[in-house]
């Protein structure tokens, strides 16, 4: 179900957005809404699942993680869905995010690890998954753009 939002929810989300560590008094005025207000619809926004959550975005290349890779994979007809199958994929820690997709490959997978033999590692990990059939695998030489700078409100 979709939340019904009007031009302040957008406007809140959009600000949180930019900053989450935004002080509700700051974010209040700037939106030019009470206080009490706002915290009533962030709770809201909040209960009903469309701020999920508060979070610090990370350079992980400054912490050793200097590869960013994509892995498409190809699995077993019928399982790209099944999140039991998929159990062991899911808690490789080097994958930020996996995609169920439509298209050539069933799965895409986006991997930070620190070198190129953690690289390996991983590749193994995935292969040794007995869903998985097939992998290609890219190396993100350059981001135009970042998941923390996606705001299309």
């Amino acid at each position: 179900m979709v939340l019904k939002v009007d031009e302040t929810d957008i406007k809140i989300i959009s600000e949180l957005l930019e900053n989450g560590r935004i002080p509700a008094r700051k974010l209040a005025e700037k939106i030019g809404v009470h206080p009490n207000t706002l915290l009533q619809r962030l709770k809201r926004l909040e209960k009903s699942g469309v701020v999920k959550k508060y979070a610090a975005y990370v350079d992980f290349a400054q912490l050793g993680y200097d590869l960013h890779v994509i892995i498409l994979m190809e699995v077993r007809r019928g399982h790209a869905g099944d999140t039991e199958q998929l159990k062991d994929l899911l808690r490789i820690k080097e994958i930020e995010a996996l995609y169920a997709t439509t298209g050539m490959w069933d799965l895409v997978a986006i991997v930070r690890v620190k070198n190129r033999s953690n690289l390996l590692e991983v590749i193994q990990k995935i292969g040794n998954n007995k869903i998985v059939t097939k992998t290609i695998t890219q190396i993100v030489v350059f981001p135009y753009k970042s998941p923390y700078e996606f705001n299309p409100l």
